[in-house]
Parts: structure tokens; C-alpha cells; sequence
């Protein structure tokens, strides 16, 4: 599906908010989580909405918007919740319709795979799985963040990382792009 030229606008207007919230955010402190987490996450989305044949508008704004309420609290434990709440809020301005706004929030709202959500949509499992994958793809920079005093324990909080997104994926082709990043990590991590 081509996104129209006023989705482009939206999507623009979108990443220059998550870009600027992400500029003055603490999180930014420990690493670019614009540049290294977003833009990843969105890149995987947006291949996958091809594969699937998935609202990519859909995909692509739950994508940048995922995390908004992380970068800007810094609130990891319920980020995904008030997240889903927010991006319905901030959203309504752009005129998009409600069912896809619906959609973004329960994309949000569904995103983590520390929490054991349902997902219906396959934009949902999208936007899920990208954020898996974007995990995997990034483990070594993921290990020296880890905010682990020791070695020995930034590598377990990396296995268990790595094994929880790899079971976060549940689209086979996203397993297919991402299995030789997982494949390697296995080795480099010696699980």
C-alpha cells in the first residue's frame, strides 16, 4: 500500500516530534535512542508491512510512537500503557481516522514482550516484532548499556533480552530476516 502525500506529512510532522522529545529526553543520556532504537524500529516495521501486505501508515506511526512516553518519563514499567493513551490524544490533531488511531494505540499498547499481550492485528505483531528485531540487531550495543555493575551480569541480562525477543516474534518471515543477527548472537553470548 503507497502511503498519500498527506501521510508522508503526517509521518514527517510525527518523526520530528519522537526526534525532538528524544533530544531532551535523559534517556538520550545513555544512548541515541532516536537514531539507534526508532529509526530501527521503523525500518523493520515498514519492511515487514510490505512482506505482509499491512497498513504501513499504521505501522510506521505506532513505530516512531512506540516509545514516546519512555523517552519522555523515562517510565519503563508502564511506558506502553499511558503511551497507548497519549498517541490516541496526540494523534486526533492530525485528522487521521479513528479506527486507525485505534489501531496505532493497541500497536503501542502491545509492543513489549516482557508482557504477555494478544495481539490481534497483523500490525500489531508488526510493530511487536520490529521491536524484537531492532533488540537483536543491536545486542552489543544493548550490553554496554545494560546498566549491569558487572560482566557476568550484563552478559545474563543479554541472553535473557535475546531470548525474549526472538519469542516475541511472531511473524515468520520477520524470524527469517532477523535469524542470522539471532543465529550470531547465540554464539557471541554462548547460549
Amino acid at each position: 500500500m503507497e502511503l498519500t502525500q498527506k501521510q508522508r506529512e503526517i509521518i514527517k510532522q510525527v518523526h520530528d516530534f519522537v526526534q525532538r522529545e528524544s533530544k531532551k529526553s535523559e534517556v538520550n543520556d545513555e544512548i541515541d535512542i532516536f537514531n539507534y532504537h526508532i529509526l530501527n524500529v521503523v525500518r523493520f516495521s515498514e519492511m515487514l508491512a510490505d512482506k505482509y501486505n499491512a497498513n504501513k501508515f499504521v505501522v510506521i506511526l505506532a513505530s516512531y510512537l512506540h516509545d514516546i512516553v519512555y523517552i519522555q518519563t523515562s517510565n519503563h514499567e508502564t511506558h506502553e500503557i499511558i503511551g497507548a493513551g497519549f498517541v490516541k490524544t496526540y494523534l486526533s490533531k492530525f485528522n487521521i481516522p479513528k479506527e486507525e488511531i485505534d489501531l496505532v494505540s493497541l500497536c503501542v499498547l502491545n509492543h513489549r514482550g516482557s508482557k504477555k499481550s494478544k495481539k490481534e492485528s497483523v500490525e500489531e505483531k508488526i510493530v511487536a516484532s520490529a521491536d524484537a528485531m531492532d533488540h537483536i540487531d543491536r545486542c552489543l550495543s544493548m550490553l554496554y548499556r545494560s546498566g549491569n555493575k558487572d560482566f557476568n551480569s550484563a552478559l545474563e541480562f543479554m541472553k535473557g533480552k535475546i531470548k525474549r525477543s526472538w519469542e516475541k516474534i511472531e511473524l515468520t518471515k520477520a524470524k527469517e530476516i532477523i535469524k542470522p543477527k539471532y543465529e550470531a548472537a547465540r554464539v557471541l553470548f554462548e547460549f
